[in-house]
């Protein structure tokens, strides 16, 4: 074990045994040794005007752990009572390192007036009820706040994902934000968090073991974590906010606008949430990301019922929490509703409307090394992209008895993005792009839930969905042919119908063990036709092997158990699946067919070390099949260099996976520790060959009964050290993939990449006007095959955070990068500011703000592959200061 790790360790250790706070304990008793009730008062022998902690001796006797450190002076005791002289002890620090027990002697008082004697405490920033944990907005503001997001990243136990906006508890991604109980957004929770003011929450509470289906809670056995708002009691009625930026662009001919209005209103029969924004400085208040290529919650939760696009769209890497790579133009209206019409009658409606323009200048350049070849390419793409979205949900629950449920969902979809590009390369032609975009998707559920006891429920879940997708790609000249100002055509049509049924039964058995099964069936039909031709003026020229047509059916036919028991401290979940898959893949000049039964197993055990901490394992088997974007045989071009296709194969991929972790989450003593691990074994999975000169690259996808493995560790640590008054975070990933791939004709290559990210979070929270954050990031990433790639970069990330008056907050950013620790000539500063002056009791807030103050104009990332070191650069906003005005009532 190395120095770093053991000094590591020792670290943690430190740290867990550091909460582990002192007890005080005696009796309180008068001179005739009756007991009395007393208040034991503890305090910082500097700060005798204040109570840090107290406690009651009920009839005479007290026991207490300290919650708190105290400085070299040790602490002061004061016990007073009603008629009695007030007792004081100081109480040295030498002594805190051991228990300490008291008999209290109080002498009688003989006095002619009492005066009134006040006790106050400050409000506990959180409290725990049952499943619950209630956060207290207040006591975590320090002024720099203004939506919901802002105030979430500063609350323990929760993380938000820069990439995707995703929320975790303790680890778990939640399923929503609710605001006082209902769910207005579902998977879309974003919308309120990144848009609601909030001055208008009072509390935040954090729910796990959530059943949003009331007949359902108590029997089934839910992971479900949620997020709800509690609304301030004189904001319920009605509250609006206006929000207006404008600023200069110093560099540039262009006026930054930022502005958006929301309308938040909620009584007993109506809740609202009404917002629209525009804005050209990079923000985005949609729950879309159309700059990058990250999913959001409700991608990952409808992947099953999405179409692929063979043509991949924009991508953006996200620089600074400014997000300054979007230089986009962009318009997002949404109205949320729900209605309670009766007792047994709610309706909610989600209706959305965006607009983007995204402009890119990005340079791709690679150094290439292939079987003793080395050369290098480049492209540079000024790119714009210009998304649109119409989108409407509607959701009926009718309550047909006390213990019936119908629920009814409807999702309509029509999205469509244009996308221009002109290419710079070091091929013999420069190329302008044009690639069309269009998808449309349909959903329909329904759901009927029938509690049959208090311990039994049915329900049955039908499931429908279409999705319309279609690519339309243009480049001139083309890269195919030698026609003089021809162009090349790429035409794809995907769609793709889902339909299901669902019965599950619930149940809760002795000592509250829950059980469930379930039977149904799953009824998937794709098909997708391409064509790719090239022409002129005056021809048309078919390209050879470059039409597809293939119709793609998958039918399941399932039942899946579930049972949870409890034993002591255990619990232990066996779950099975028994499935029956056939698929059917019809091509043009070829058809295959597959018929598998399948039983997946697998366990989880949980173990409760304590209140606040839990080890889990969980192992299983499952089997997989390939989705429809490896099944087209003929080329498909991407780009001006990149054709893709297959050698399809409908065979199953079989896989075991592992996991076991650690998690201890202490609100009270603010410790968070998750140290887990996890190994993947896959055999059977879809390989590539790669054919790559300087002007062409090829990739013909295949499967292959061979194994592929996937090692990963993860440790997230987080304290809060209180006689620093700081909070500090160290986390750390490792992982190890070994693959496997064939580049230019050689024979299957075995390579091994290890990708390594460790970061250290500081905060402190010093009762002082300054205080400051700090973040380091160090990432490892390489490749191995016959040679090795290796890119190591560096990210620092600095806040200074001013309060020199109530009135008046501020900050200070400056982010710094190294992206190659190899070539330490590209690194990057950013520096940010923002001056907040919010009036007491106003309400108004004045906001200013200067970003990317040095003028950085373009940002680097560099990375590695098995054959390849790449650098990826991309322009940025310019220098902008902004003015906001933000109005409430």
């Amino acid at each position: 074990m190395n120095n770093c790790t053991t000094k590591l360790i020792y670290l943690l250790f430190f740290f867990l045994n550091y909460s582990y706070a002192q007890t005080i304990s005696g009796t309180v008793s008068d001179s005739k040794g009756n007991p009395i009730k007393a208040n034991i008062l503890i305090k910082d022998p500097n700060k005798k005007e204040d109570v840090s902690e107290f406690v009651i001796a009920q009839k005479g006797i007290f026991n207490y752990k300290l919650k708190k450190k105290y400085s070299t002076n040790g602490l002061l005791l004061e016990v007073t009572a009603i008629g009695y002289k007030k007792y004081e002890k100081l109480i040295k620090a030498i002594e805190l390192k051991k228990n300490i027990n008291f008999d209290i002697i109080l002498l009688k008082e003989e006095v002619e007036k009492l005066e009134e004697v006040f006790l106050e405490s400050r409000k506990r920033p959180f409290s725990i009820k049952n499943d619950t944990v209630v956060y207290n907005v207040e006591s975590y503001k320090d002024g720099t706040e203004r939506k919901v997001e802002d105030l979430l990243k500063k609350l323990p136990g929760i993380e938000i994902s820069d990439d995707n906006n995703i929320i975790k508890y303790r680890g778990k991604s939640i399923e929503t934000v609710t605001i006082e109980g209902d769910n207005l957004f579902d998977y879309n929770y974003s919308i309120g968090t990144k848009n609601i003011n909030i001055d208008l929450v009072k509390e935040i509470e954090a729910i796990e073991n959530y059943s949003e289906n009331k007949l359902l809670k108590g029997i089934e056995n839910s992971d479900k974590v949620i997020l709800n708002l509690k609304i301030k009691e004189n904001k319920t009625d009605l509250s609006v906010t206006t929000d207006i930026g404008f600023g200069d662009f110093p560099d540039v001919n262009k006026t930054p606008i930022n502005l958006s209005s929301n309308l938040l209103a909620i009584n007993k029969k109506h809740k609202s949430f009404l917002i629209t924004t525009y804005n050209n400085v990079g923000e985005n208040s949609s729950p879309f990301n159309y700059s990058g290529n990250q999913f959001n919650l409700e991608q990952l939760k409808e992947n099953q019922y999405l179409a692929k696009q063979i043509i991949p769209e924009l991508y953006l890497p996200l620089v600074t929490k400014n997000n300054l790579s979007n230089i986009n133009n962009q318009f997002f209206g949404n109205l949320n509703s729900i209605f309670t019409f009766s007792e047994k009658i709610k309706t909610k409606i989600n209706l959305y409307f965006i607009s983007d323009r995204i402009r890119s200048d990005q340079l791709s350049e690679s150094n290439i090394r292939i079987n003793n070849q080395e050369f290098n390419t480049f492209d540079n793409n000024l790119i714009e992209k210009k998304p649109i979205q119409y989108r409407g949900d509607i959701e009926l629950k009718f309550n047909t008895s006390e213990t019936s449920l119908l629920e009814y969902n409807l999702s309509l979809r029509d999205e469509s993005i244009d996308t221009n590009a002109s290419i710079l390369s070091n091929q013999e032609n420069d190329f302008r792009s044009y690639l069309e975009s269009t998808n449309t998707f349909l959903k329909q559920n329904l759901d009927y839930t029938k509690k049959i006891s208090k311990k039994e429920a049915l329900q049955i879940k039908i499931t429908n969905t279409t999705n319309i997708l279609g690519q339309n790609f243009n480049i001139q000249p083309s890269t195919l042919n030698d026609l003089d100002f021809g162009y090349d055509v790429q035409n794809n049509n995907n769609k793709k119908q889902n339909t299901s049924l669902k019965a599950l039964f619930l149940g809760k058995g002795i000592k509250n063990n829950k059980y469930s099964i379930d039977f149904g069936f799953k009824l998937n039909n794709e098909s997708f036709n391409s064509n790719l031709f090239s022409q002129n003026n005056t021809q048309i020229v078919t390209i050879e092997d470059s039409t597809n047509n293939l119709d793609y059916k998958k039918n399941v036919f399932y039942t899946n158990g579930s049972y949870n028991w409890r034993l002591g401290k255990f619990t232990i979940t066996p779950n099975y699946s028994l499935k029956y898959i056939d698929q059917i893949l019809e091509q043009e000049f070829s058809s295959s067919k597959s018929h598998n039964l399948v039983f997946e197993p697998s366990i989880t055990i949980a173990y409760k070390v304590d209140r606040t901490s839990y080890f889990n394992l969980t192992s299983g088997l499952n089997r997989n099949t390939s989705s429809l974007q490896y099944f087209f045989t003929n080329q498909i071009l991407i780009d001006n260099r990149l054709v893709k296709k297959n050698i399809p194969n409908i065979s199953l991929q079989k896989n075991k996976t592992i996991n076991l972790f650690f998690s201890k989450n202490d609100l009270f003593n603010q410790l968070e520790l998750y140290l887990g691990a996890s190994y993947t074994k896959q055999k059977g999975n879809i390989f590539n060959n790669v054919s790559i000169t300087e002007n062409t690259t090829e990739i013909e996808n295949f499967f292959l009964p061979e194994n592929t493995e996937n090692i990963a560790i993860n440790l997230n640590f987080s304290k809060l050290i209180t006689f620093l008054k700081t909070n500090v975070k160290l986390s750390s990933n490792y992982s190890i993939f070994n693959s496997k791939n064939i580049v230019n004709n050689s024979g299957l290559r075995n390579n091994k990449s290890v990708f390594s990210s460790n970061s250290f979070f500081l905060k402190t929270a010093f009762n002082l006007p300054i205080n400051l954050e700090n973040k380091t990031t160090y990432i490892l990433q390489e490749n191995k095959n016959t040679s090795t790639f290796l890119n190591k970069s560096i990210e620092n990330n600095l806040k200074l955070i001013f309060k020199p008056y109530k009135e008046i907050s501020g900050t200070i950013s400056y982010d710094y990068f190294v992206p190659s620790l190899k070539n330490k000539i590209n690194n990057f500063s950013f520096l940010n500011s923002e001056i907040i002056f919010k009036p007491k009791n106003k309400n108004w807030m004045l906001n200013i703000s200067g970003i990317n103050l040095l003028n950085q104009n373009y940002f680097i990332q560099e990375n590695t592959t098995d054959i390849s070191n790449n650098s990826f650069r991309i322009n940025l906003l310019k220098r902008y200061f902004l003015v906001n005005f933000t109005y409430s009532f």
